[in-house]
Formats: C-alpha cells, structure tokens, sequence
C-alpha cells in the first residue's frame, strides 16, 4: 500500500460524511492527480479505516441498514465489493456515474468517541 499524503487530515475532514465526501478531500488534500491515482486513494484509505474500525459498512443488500446495524465482513471483502462497483469509464470527479455510484454504494458507519457507529 503506498503512503497517502495528508491522511490524517483526509479521515479529519470526512468524518461523519458518506463516501462521497471522502473522495473529495483525497481530492482537496492531494490535488493535481488523476482519477486512477485518487482512486487508488480511496480504496487504500477506506481499507485502512476498515482495518482500524474506524469506519463499517451497511450490508450491500441493506444499504441503510435497516435489518442489521452493519455488514459483518472483513475489508477484503468489503474493499472488493466496492472497487467491483465502481464505474469504468469515469475521467473526472464530477462525473454523473460517479455520482451515481456514491449515491447506490452502501452507507459508510463512523465510530463516534463512544464507539458507537453512526451514519452520515
């Protein structure tokens, strides 16, 4: 995995905020790249939030989590599903499928300084 500049100030940003807004602040934090280099950033950080239980997922087939609190899946799973999804042919972050593909992803969960996970 290589190193993301500013991640903490990427995950500081986009707390509590759907996919969307972190995409845009690897965007802001690191900007004059392509998308497949901002993509790349994406996935890695997502892992890593993941893989820290910083953030979850609502299960792909309950997006809103409405039968079960979260999707119970370790971020292999979880990362693939997401990269499975995302559209093939986007060149640039105001892209409508893009758009599309954050809106129809599965909410992203937080963990608050509870540690209770919560939605945007």
């Amino acid at each position: 995995m290589n190193i993301i500049s500013n991640l903490e100030e990427i995950i500081e940003d986009s707390k509590e905020l759907w996919l969307s807004g972190l995409f845009g602040s690897i965007i802001g934090w690191n900007p004059g790249y392509d998308i497949p280099v901002y993509k790349d950033m994406f996935f890695n950080i997502i892992r890593i939030l993941l893989d820290q239980e910083v953030v979850r997922f609502c299960r792909p087939d309950d997006p809103l989590g409405r039968k079960e609190p979260y999707w119970k899946a370790d971020s292999d799973t979880i990362v693939n599903y997401l990269q499975e999804n995302w559209p093939d042919n986007v060149t640039d972050e105001n892209d409508e499928e893009l758009n599309m593909y954050f809106y129809e992803m599965p909410a992203i969960l937080w963990r608050d300084e509870a540690g209770n996970y919560k939605g945007s």
